[in-house]
């Protein structure tokens, strides 16, 4: 947007440049759908220099540069009536197996951006494609489980960093994560969708606690006194919710009533955004908490090794 172009103006200028590049992806037959990630409206687009877009295209027409390496995932950035347009170019097959369930979490950030089927001509596409939209938008349960554990993994690298590094502008950073990733948990309960800075709906929604860990912490010196204070408040705010907001874990190994380890936990909850070194935090801090038990299971490093080594193992005696 140059200093004399309006929202409005701007926003008409996306809406041309999708128009016309839609017109492109219509004739051509091995693209099936177009997907617009992020809506074009005046709330959103000022803070936006180009055009999000998923491209549905047929089985075994992805043409593969150099550049994309091993990567199952194609991007592409395109360029019409000078707006920029980031594509992901996705396969048929592989898009029914994101909607299935296994990459769901492709549409995980239902809560933090709108996804818009804005053309089609297939009708089992278009199908799925509302099917997954509406599942995603209930999963609330799900993202502030995800939310939750990136969370702890920074509050417990925060204060790894403050105890031990003594590195006061890492562990600033880390903190400063800490605050986003409340803000996102805070959308998240609010059941809204929300396509501003998170950081800002946050201060709206919980304005006290967000003054204290983010405007204070932007504003304050930065020794390690005041980051410790926010440290203190971030695990105050962890003791609140986190036993609620992890219970899809504690869910699970509830129900399997014996000693899980750490890579079967990991595998149940795989493509979630649920990493395992994000589960190993979560649990390290239910641990702590006293609501699990932490033992040791072997566990083979390759198909053919003979000698076991030992991984983390996490057992919930509760009903």
């Amino acid at each position: 947007m140059t200093m004399a172009e309006s929202i409005t103006e701007k926003v008409a200028r996306f809406e041309k440049a999708l128009a016309l590049f839609l017109e492109r992806v219509r004739a051509d037959s091995n693209l099936l759908a177009a997907v617009l990630v992020g809506s074009l409206t005046e709330e959103t687009v000022w803070r936006r220099d180009s055009i999000s877009l998923w491209l549905i295209e047929k089985d075994g027409v992805t043409k593969r540069l150099r550049a994309d390496g091993d990567e199952p995932r194609v991007f592409r950035t395109l360029v019409e009536e000078g707006v920029n347009l980031h594509v992901e170019l996705i396969p048929r097959s592989r898009f029914k197996r994101m909607v299935e369930g296994s990459a769901r979490t492709a549409f995980r950030h239902s809560f933090f951006a709108r996804r818009k089927l804005i053309y089609c001509n297939d009708a089992s596409l278009a199908k799925w494609f509302e099917e997954a939209d509406t599942m995603a938008r209930r999963d609330q349960e799900r993202e502030l489980c995800i939310a939750t554990t990136w969370l702890i993994h920074t509050h417990r690298y925060a204060a790894r960093l403050l105890a031990d590094e003594r590195d006061l502008d890492l562990a600033f950073q880390e903190l400063l994560g800490g605050a986003h990733f409340v803000a996102a948990a805070e959308v998240i309960a609010s059941g809204e969708v929300h396509e501003g800075l998170l950081i800002h709906r946050g201060l709206e929604l919980a304005p006290a606690f967000m003054r204290k860990i983010y405007s204070d912490l932007l504003s304050a010196p930065r020794t390690a006194k005041n980051l410790g204070k926010i440290l203190e408040a971030l695990d105050r705010y962890l003791e609140k919710h986190a036993e609620e907001r992890l219970r899809p874990v504690l869910r699970y190994l509830r129900k399997e009533k014996r000693l899980v380890p750490l890579s079967e936990l990991a595998d149940h909850f795989a493509h979630s955004q649920l990493y395992p070194w994000h589960l190993e935090s979560a649990c390290e801090w239910l641990e702590r908490k006293g609501r699990l038990g932490k033992f040791s299971a072997p566990f083979g490093l390759t198909k053919m090794s003979r000698v076991e080594v030992e991984e983390p193992a996490y057992l919930c005696e509760e009903e």
